[in-house]
Order: structure tokens, then C-alpha cells, then sequence
């Protein structure tokens, strides 16, 4: 286990689906046409329903079941329905086990999903602009975490790294003693190796290395690190990481009390 083995098991990763290339194509020509967007999603039932399954977790506290993806897309926007998209796909390119993280699957799949809401409403406020790039980052940044946990879990070390998990507030140290990468970085060499557009690579890969980042992504960075900081595999909008967040907000000269509200609006949905 280690880096070479987790870059060679991630260029021998079949490429996304023709309908998510369809999709991540209509993106790079910039904001897409809603109907044009909806009409390569639905081209996809499997995609389809996942999306529909994404936008009706606890976590978005619609009054009513969406039901179509005309209307997940109205309510969520596309920057949103992106991430759930290309996260919808890259699932789908695993058997995920998140047992060396000491979580479920399904706590993983929750901590993916508020991760997503809280950057949405929260940075909604902020700046709607860079809103569209962080929703779709903020549902996939977990993602090497995915990666990480199968090589762990097909070598003899899996009960070393789970303690080592233990040990910290964050799972960086226990994934740069056995991989010699963080989960960043990890996600980073997915990002590229499914060829993401250059923003995505380079918020990955020095997302655990703000110092060194090229200055143009360092806002986003930033931002996400505010959303890691209260949502994480170890505590999820406890009133505890809300407050050490909120004090990452203020350092970055953003309205604190926004942030609050709104982290705590989603804690009780």
C-alpha cells in the first residue's frame, strides 16, 4: 500500500459514463441550458433516479417530494446538480466500504450531502458566483477517502490505520503514514484522471497545503476548509464544530453570524 499503488489502481479507473461526459461537456461551454441539461440526464434512468435521491435527503428539507429533474434542477440550480452528477458516477466506479474511517457508508453519504448544502446556502450569500464551482467541489471533496479505504482495506494494516484514525481530529495524519498522500490529494488524481476542468485538480490538490496554493484558488480553499471544518467524518454541524467554523469565517472577514444561522437552520432539518 501506498502511492504508487493508489496512482496505478486510479489510471487503471474505467472513464465516466458517455452521458456524464455528455453532461461535463455541456458545463465547460459555461452556465448550461436547463432543458438541454435535463434532457441528457434523463437520457440516463439510472443517473436520473440517483439525482432525484440526492435532491430529497433530510438534508435540503423540501416541502415536497421532487419528482422530476426539471425540478431538481429549478430548486437546486446547476452548479449543485453537477456535483451530484459526477458524484452519482464516481460512485458508481466502486465498491464502497468506509469501515478504515471507523463510519458507514451511510455516514459517509451524509457527511457528502451536508458538506454540499451548507457551501450552497451558506456561500449563496457570500458570492453567487463562486457558489457555482464550490457546490459541486464541496459533494466531491471526500471522495480520495473512497480510494484510500480500499486499498486499506485490502492490506494487513486496516486495524493500524482505523487506530491511527482514532488518535487524531482528522483522518490527514493516519492517511499520509500509509499512503503517503491525503484523501485531498487523493481526489485530485481522481479529478484529473476523469479529466475535471483545472479548478477541481488544483483546490484537491493543495487543499491541505493553503501556503503553497496559486493565489486564485486560495478563496476557494478557504471556503471549503470553513465547510470541513464543520462538517467532517468525525463531527457533523455539532454545536462545537458550527463554532470553530464560524471562527474561521470571521478570520476570513465574512459575516459570522450568517454562517451561524445558517449552519445551524440545516443542523435541525
Amino acid at each position: 500500500m501506498g502511492f504508487k499503488s493508489l496512482v496505478k489502481y486510479i489510471e487503471d479507473l474505467p472513464p465516466l459514463p458517455q452521458s456524464v461526459q455528455r453532461i461535463e461537456a455541456l458545463y465547460a461551454q459555461g452556465i448550461p441550458d436547463t432543458k438541454e441539461l435535463v434532457a441528457l440526464i434523463e437520457s440516463d434512468p439510472i443517473l436520473m433516479t440517483d439525482i432525484l435521491a440526492k435532491v430529497n435527503a433530510p438534508c435540503y428539507v423540501f416541502s415536497k417530494q421532487v419528482v422530476s429533474i426539471m425540478q431538481a434542477v429549478t430548486l437546486m440550480g446547476a452548479a449543485t446538480i453537477r456535483g451530484f452528477v459526477l458524484s452519482s458516477a464516481m460512485n458508481k466506479s466502486f465498491v464502497i466500504d468506509m469501515q478504515p474511517y471507523n463510519i458507514t457508508n451511510e455516514t459517509f453519504s451524509k457527511v457528502c450531502n451536508l458538506q454540499s448544502s451548507l457551501m450552497f446556502q451558506w456561500y449563496m450569500s457570500v458570492d453567487i458566483e463562486h457558489v457555482k464551482f464550490l457546490a459541486p467541489v464541496a459533494f466531491l471533496m471526500e471522495m480520495g477517502k473512497v480510494v484510500i479505504s480500499m486499498e486499506v482495506n485490502s492490506s494487513d494494516y486496516i486495524n493500524l490505520f482505523q487506530e491511527e484514525v482514532k488518535k487524531q481530529e482528522t483522518a490527514i495524519k493516519a492517511e499520509m503514514i500509509f499512503t503517503d498522500m491525503t484523501s485531498t490529494q487523493v481526489a485530485g488524481l481522481l479529478f484529473e484522471h476523469w479529466h475535471f476542468e483545472a479548478s477541481f485538480i488544483l483546490v484537491m490538490k493543495y487543499m491541505d497545503d493553503i501556503n503553497n496554493a496559486p493565489q486564485d484558488v486560495k478563496t476557494y480553499i478557504n471556503a471549503l476548509n470553513v465547510v470541513r471544518k464543520a462538517v467532517n467524518i468525525n463531527y457533523q454541524l455539532t454545536d462545537a464544530s458550527i463554532k470553530d467554523a464560524a471562527v474561521l469565517v470571521d478570520k476570513l472577514g465574512l459575516n459570522k453570524e450568517r454562517f451561524i444561522k445558517t449552519a445551524f437552520r440545516l443542523q435541525r432539518s
